[in-house]
């Protein structure tokens, strides 16, 4: 249980800090990425996007139709 508080903590004093040091930080450090250079889905992406679709199609298809035994 401590554990636990000891991270809400550790995660909660980050979140603080972290934007306090966003803000704090240089103007020409706070510039945006230009959208131009974007890339689009790459690969690996598209792999993993059709591998949890597989799976998903899997775990339907497997479904044998049995009906579970129910107490009256």
């Amino acid at each position: 249980m401590v554990i636990r508080k000891v991270l809400a903590g550790l995660a909660a004093a980050g979140l603080v800090f972290g934007s306090t040091a966003a803000a704090a930080a240089p103007s020409d450090a706070r510039t945006g990425s230009p959208v131009g250079e974007a890339e689009g889905l790459s690969t690996f992406a598209i792999i993993l996007g059709l591998l949890i679709i597989a799976g998903v199609i899997g775990v339907i298809a497997s479904d044998n139709g049995e009906d579970l035994p129910a107490s009256p």
